[in-house]
């Protein structure tokens, strides 16, 4: 692991204080993204995912204490942490969303043990069926309205709330128009380096124009995502004109008004 060669101290002592988290059910910090795999570039976040049982979830304190021990590898890289409890990963799995996919196949844990193994069991097993296209469709159209009705508190809420937009607006064009989708293909639409380069090497001759500009506007995205994590200037002037384009694209009217209200 990148931060563990660059300060194994540093490590242990993020261990030994979720050591002493108490939780009511086990729980497990998984690890993934481009530092994991190592591929990862100077702007590249510690990317962990958060395993735990709903009953600990609703404990702000026990959010706040995992939190609090991983931002000390700040001094590494910018720490990103999302939550999820094993059954919604498990449902996710069933009908392969992209998120559980990279999961499932390229993250390590970092802590804990016994739920991701399980969880390494029934998708061992389950990625052997097709993709249940109409299924993973139902969720990941459920998904864009869950972000299009939120309110952002600041840029950096906005942001996020564009780039997933965006993504998932990119994930089911995919569902609908690639006949031979694999869970492979699944796994880098959720990587956002291999997410562009994806559609535009092996999907060129299925793409029509709004979906160029899509993928020009998920690139833009990715860097004032990357630039609000690093602390840099972010014109809200960028912010706007890409709020107004990705709203175009998608013909969206319902979502001016959720961003405007």
């Amino acid at each position: 692991m990148e931060f563990e060669a660059l300060n194994p101290n540093l490590y242990a002592q993020v261990l030994d204080e979720l050591e002493l988290i108490p939780s009511t059910k086990p729980y497990q910090i998984l690890f993934y993204g481009s530092r994991e795999r190592g591929d990862y570039h100077p702007d590249s976040d510690l990317n962990f995912y958060l395993v735990a049982h709903s009953t600990d979830q609703m404990k702000s304190q026990f959010i706040d204490s995992i939190s609090r021990a991983l931002q000390k590898l700040e001094d590494v890289a910018p720490v990103n942490m999302i939550a999820g409890d094993a059954d919604s990963l498990r449902h996710r799995l069933k009908i392969s969303e992209p998120g559980s996919v990279q999961l499932l196949e390229a993250s390590s844990v970092f802590f804990g043990e016994g739920i991701f193994e399980d969880l390494k069991a029934d998708w061992d097993k389950w990625k052997e069926r097709e993709i249940p296209k109409s299924d993973l469709i139902q969720y990941l159209e459920k998904r864009i309205r869950f972000f299009k009705q939120q309110v952002t508190r600041n840029v950096k809420d906005e942001i996020a709330q564009l780039e997933r937009i965006t993504t998932l607006t990119l994930h089911i064009w995919a569902l609908q128009n690639i006949e031979d989708l694999t869970h492979i293909e699944l796994l880098k639409m959720d990587t956002p380096d291999q997410l562009v380069p994806l559609f535009t090497n092996l999907y060129r001759k299925e793409l029509e124009a709004p979906i160029w500009e899509l993928l020009e506007l998920q690139t833009k995205v990715r860097k004032l995502k990357v630039d609000i994590r690093w602390k840099r200037d972010v014109s809200r002037e960028d912010i706007h004109e890409t709020k107004y384009k990705l709203i175009s694209l998608r013909n969206d009217e319902e979502f001016m008004m959720n961003l405007w209200a």
